[in-house]
């Protein structure tokens, strides 16, 4: 993006503009290689599915960077093959079927309304189906390249994690209940939560994997306290903002800096994204009491003091990403990440 909110940001040093990781991995990397000669960068961040793309080449960049190999990565943005990994752990995943052809969905739509339909490469719920009809089943039509995966329903209380880990040690671990969403997908509202379930899924994940950087989890929390995870992140998510008032303490956790004994937890209530709460959740719950009532106890996660720029910056990035939704025809959300989605690709291919 030209306009991102945080290069509004007083913390920022300076902004430097990539070309497009999904259109062409190695000239993205050719030309953060040159950024971080150029400016002598010492360790190389990421918060979205550039994540992939920086795995994939961190061998040749000059400085650290905290993913984790490529191959792990894949094995958990893959929703079939996450699922079959997380067999035995605290929460185990509900049974996940993999979907390569139309046909194979339509053997399955007898039983539609007792299972979530979704790409085995996707984010935000965009393209997710709940307990489809046999007419929306019959519009999927997976590959071996591109497939789909079944997953059964399973009602409950949704939460999601946002974890740190270094070399497989839990360094710093929110999770949050995602009251208010962006559509089906992406939360905007977030209540600290803490399922002890969840929290010793994460630390048997790293164990097992001996991952490294920032994780995301999204899981089900059934009536008698069990959870089940539904899909990984390997990335940055939204609960990252539960940190904000802990900023020297997670970076520590980071960098693994941190003492060994209890991770790193949330102090604070809940966090909003408010502009986004006003776009997407307004709309449709602006009549209920209950809905301002969340949104007058949640602090904005772009509300920092001293630091005024980011907040009015939105509207720039907001007018920049739907320029960008009208010109992809897509929607607002798939636009905002349209330029580092990574769909299992080759790497190193130009699209």
């Amino acid at each position: 993006m030209s306009w991102p909110v945080s290069r509004a940001s007083r913390s920022a040093h300076r902004y430097a503009r990539l070309p497009e990781p999904r259109l062409n991995p190695a000239r993205w990397l050719d030309a953060l290689r040159g950024l971080i000669l150029d400016r002598k960068i010492d360790l190389v961040l990421p918060t979205c599915e550039e994540a992939f793309y920086l795995a994939s080449g961190r061998g040749g960049l000059p400085c650290r960077v905290l993913t984790s190999d490529f191959d792990l990565m894949h094995r958990l943005h893959h929703k079939y093959q996450f699922a079959r990994m997380s067999a035995g752990w605290a929460a185990p995943a509900p049974e996940t079927r993999l979907l390569e052809s139309q046909a194979a969905v339509m053997r399955m739509s007898h039983a539609a309304p007792g299972w979530v339909f979704k790409p085995v490469y996707s984010r935000f719920a965009s393209r997710a189906l709940l307990r489809p009809s046999a007419a929306q089943l019959k519009r999927v039509h997976p590959t071996p390249s591109h497939p789909w995966v079944a997953q059964r329903y399973v009602p409950g209380k949704e939460h999601c994690s946002y974890s740190l880990l270094v070399d497989g040690r839990l360094t710093a671990h929110a999770c949050y209940h995602p009251r208010h969403r962006a559509g089906r997908g992406s939360g905007i509202w977030f209540e600290p939560t803490d399922p002890a379930p969840i929290r010793a899924f994460v630390e048997q994940f790293g164990a097992a994997t001996g991952y490294n950087g920032q994780v995301g989890f999204d899981f089900i929390e059934t009536q008698d306290g069990c959870c089940r995870v539904l899909e990984c992140n390997p990335r940055a998510t939204s609960g990252v903002h539960l940190f904000s008032d802990q900023p020297l303490q997670l970076i520590d956790a980071l960098l693994g800096n941190a003492p060994e004994c209890a991770p790193l937890s949330p102090t604070g209530g809940p966090s909003m994204v408010g502009l986004a709460m006003l776009l997407f959740a307004a709309p449709r719950r602006g009549l209920s009491r209950a809905f301002w009532k969340d949104f007058a106890a949640a602090r904005d996660v772009l509300l920092r003091k001293g630091d005024p720029g980011p907040l009015p910056a939105q509207l720039i990035a907001l007018l920049e990403i739907a320029s960008r939704a009208l010109l992809r025809r897509r929607g607002l959300l798939a636009a905002a990440t349209a330029d580092i989605e990574w769909d299992g690709d080759p790497m190193g291919e130009a699209r």
